[in-house]
């Protein structure tokens, strides 16, 4: 694709679109087309914020009508399916955002259709994108720091409501299909799957509801065993004040690291040497290093403009589901 920018067609215009998606996919150079969602006020308000010509309140016509190259649904998980079986067959490359589909037949469903079709689909697993998670991985990966030993995450915040204050999807089970654990903590489960370069193997959680009005969980707590061993624990909450805790230790044969809450603090890593001697090392993200939303648009516009490989894989967003719902089945959920 030469001559003129990557163009995409966005279902949903809520708070992940509008903060994440669309701004990330205008700075990688692409031009968004059009934009859905059947909420009038929320289409009007950021297709004249980000001067999008052509907007619709179905995306069956948005898809029929077409001129652009690829697709971004940001839509209620359990939205998901329909709409990326459907843009892949109309053939559009097609980005869904996290978590990718509340069951595993959902996420087979688009795997599918994207072999089918010989289309990319890729999803916006953001958190892998974020140049701290990079710098981590690449220094696990290293050997430096030896075997992985134990590991701990979490992830919180005072609800979906104050992000996104007309997402009241998120308590509602049937277009969320569960609650935190699958908001936040595939969040999680999926960052430590790929810095470790493991798979989980055993998981067991607990659950409550502590404030939110809603049936379905506003905090978690998760063990996980990984396959070579590796120990962890992911804390996630929609009832968490004031502050937003998002961080990962990992504690290695040979010492830890550290990645902050803050994106803009610096990655610790400490290391003890066979002499005995303690070191340690900081990483500083580049300033101008974008978000991870930024990062994982800017893959997707590359791979679509070049004709590439997904960068994140459907494969990829079952994994991490499988071991989300392994989690509400060892709570009886």
């Amino acid at each position: 694709m030469t001559g003129r920018p990557v163009r995409i067609a966005v279902i949903g215009a809520g708070k992940i679109a509008e903060v994440g998606h669309i701004p990330g996919f205008i700075q990688a150079g692409a031009r968004v087309a059009a934009l859905c969602d059947i909420h009038s006020q929320n289409l009007s308000r950021l297709a004249a914020a980000y001067q999008i010509d052509r907007t619709y309140t179905d995306w069956r016509d948005m898809l029929v009508d077409g001129e652009f190259d690829a697709v971004s649904v940001c839509t209620p998980p359990a939205l998901h399916r329909d709409m990326v079986v459907a843009s892949l067959e109309h053939g559009y490359a097609t980005l869904v955002e996290k978590p990718m589909a509340p069951t595993l037949d959902d996420c087979q469903a688009m795997i599918d259709a994207a072999d089918r079709t010989g289309k990319m689909l890729m999803v916006a697993h953001n958190q892998r994108f974020r140049a701290q998670h990079v710098f981590a991985r690449q220094t696990l990966a290293s050997g430096r720091l030896g075997q992985a030993r134990r590991v701990h995450a979490v992830f919180a915040h005072g609800g979906p409501e104050n992000w996104s204050p007309t997402g009241g999807w998120y308590f509602d089970p049937k277009l969320a299909g569960y609650g935190v654990l699958l908001d936040l903590g595939y969040h999680k489960i999926d960052l430590l799957r790929w810095l470790l370069g493991q798979e989980v193997i055993d998981a067991r959680t607990f659950t409550a509801t502590f404030e939110k009005p809603t049936t379905v969980d506003d905090t978690a707590v998760a063990i996980l065993r990984f396959e070579q061993g590796t120990l962890a624990t992911i804390a996630v909450s929609w009832a968490h004040h004031p502050d937003v805790p998002d961080s990962v230790t990992v504690s290695c044969e040979h010492g830890t690291l550290t990645v902050p809450s803050i994106p803009t603090e610096p990655v610790r890593v400490v290391e003890q040497r066979d002499t005995g001697e303690i070191v340690e090392t900081t990483f500083r993200p580049d300033p101008s290093a974008g978000p991870g939303w930024f990062e994982m648009a800017r893959a997707f516009v590359r791979a679509v403009r070049n004709g590439e490989a997904s960068p994140l894989p459907g494969t990829e967003g079952k994994a991490s589901l499988e071991t989300v719902l392994k989690l509400y089945a060892s709570a009886g959920l």
